[in-house]
């Protein structure tokens, strides 16, 4: 039987002696990653029986926290990897999973996610991106065949190009959303394919290391049996539940962000002497710690509260996840904002731990849904949930408890 991945600081410390070098690379050199690998993350979203070393949510997004104290770049690895593996052990064929799974498990391949579009972000309906049914010919890829989506000897043709891939420059395969139609669909999509193209993106001011890339599809053809669930269910159960547990690892990342910072200003504040005594000591500054760290900690308890939810299948887990991202990721950007402060021009130097939390704090109130986006989504589970609480007032608030008939 494998053996559990290590506990989730003890992979952080790991990985803490190399975070300058991990963003001063700005991409993920390959003995980070085999410690990454190493440390069996990479099979946390994977059923056992496929060779996976399954975690529960609550002991995955410790992972990712762990992680993004060291490198928010890296912990975007754990969270589009994830992403890949869950989508395809639920939703994916027999014969996909049992091809794929084991390598995906041990690391030999890597996954990427691919629905945001230039049209296509928050508004995951519009993608643009088409998948056309064909007859397959005699130099069909290897695998075509029968699945759910297609008959025997059916291929599919995919056009269109997905932007801002985390670790799409590093990935061998992608999960990648299409309309056919009117219908949804997602496609496993493998770098080498005939008409796939992988190209890295401007880069951003934070995520350095994330090596996004663009994906560019154009008459990449694909058997049948790499469709992931059913025309249909591409972006509503497919993209839906892959986008859940994204939320909860941006989630955890951005605490592990916000507790870096915390750990930062109570170090500073408590060392620095100005005006014939210690910053700690001056009332202003006691203000700013003591908010940075009750958002750390409230972000802590909805993170677990959220993990509680998804392990439990909770019937308001959309509304725990989103609850904890938006929080999480505002608590990060504040943290990371207050040690800018309080260390002053130190805290500004390129390069420098502060100047790379700021810049990797911004960005997780972007991905996995802006915060605009989730305010949004917030404010319509829970006018859903008052309405059943409303009609039912024995409903239970908390989660993981008991659903109401």
């Amino acid at each position: 039987m494998s053996q559990p991945p290590p506990a989730a600081d003890e992979l952080g410390r790991l990985l803490l002696p190399l975070a300058d070098e991990i963003d001063a690379a700005k991409t993920v050199p390959e003995h980070v990653l085999a410690e990454i690998v190493r440390s069996g993350a990479m099979a946390a979203m994977v059923p056992a029986e496929y060779g996976g070393r399954p975690l529960s949510h609550r002991a995955y997004g410790e992972l990712n926290r762990a992680v993004a104290r060291t490198s928010a770049s890296l912990q975007s690895l754990l969270t589009v990897h994830g992403m890949v593996c869950a989508s395809l052990s639920r939703w994916g064929s027999q014969t996909l999973r049992q091809r794929l799974l084991p390598r995906l498990a041990s690391g030999e391949l890597v996954g990427a996610f691919g629905l945001t579009e230039d049209a296509a972000g928050s508004d995951a309906q519009a993608v643009a991106t088409t998948a056309t049914p064909e007859e397959a010919s005699e130099d069909a890829p290897e695998g075509a065949g029968a699945a759910d989506g297609g008959a025997a000897n059916t291929m599919w043709r995919l056009d269109g190009t997905k932007r801002w891939l985390s670790f799409g420059g590093l990935a061998d395969c992608f999960l990648v959303f299409a309309k056919h139609g009117d219908r949804s669909v997602a496609f496993l999509v493998r770098r080498d394919d005939p008409g796939v193209t992988v190209v890295p993106s401007r880069p951003t001011s934070g995520f350095r290391s994330a090596m996004l890339a663009d994906l560019h599809l154009d008459g990449c053809r694909v058997p049948a049996d790499r469709m992931v669930g059913r025309p249909g269910f591409g972006v509503s159960q497919v993209a839906g539940g892959a986008l859940s547990l994204g939320r909860l690892c941006v989630a955890y990342g951005s605490l592990g962000i916000a507790e870096a910072c915390c750990d930062a200003i109570l170090g500073h504040t408590s060392s620095r002497k100005q005006f014939g005594g210690r910053l700690i000591d001056l009332q202003l500054v006691r203000g700013l710690v003591g908010d940075a760290v009750v958002d750390t900690e409230a972000a802590r308890l909805l993170c677990e509260q959220a993990a509680r939810a998804m392990d439990s299948q909770d019937d308001w887990l959309i509304q725990h996840v989103l609850t904890a991202k938006l929080a999480a990721s505002r608590a990060a950007d504040r943290a990371s904002a207050t040690a800018a402060q309080l260390h002053g021009a130190a805290g500004l130097v390129e390069g420098g731990p502060v100047d790379r939390w700021v810049r990797d704090a911004r960005v997780m109130q972007i991905i996995e849904g802006s915060t605009q986006l989730l305010q949004d989504l917030l404010a319509e589970e829970s006018l859903q949930r008052f309405r059943v609480r409303r009609r039912h007032p024995q409903y239970p608030f908390e989660a993981g408890a008991d659903s109401a008939e």
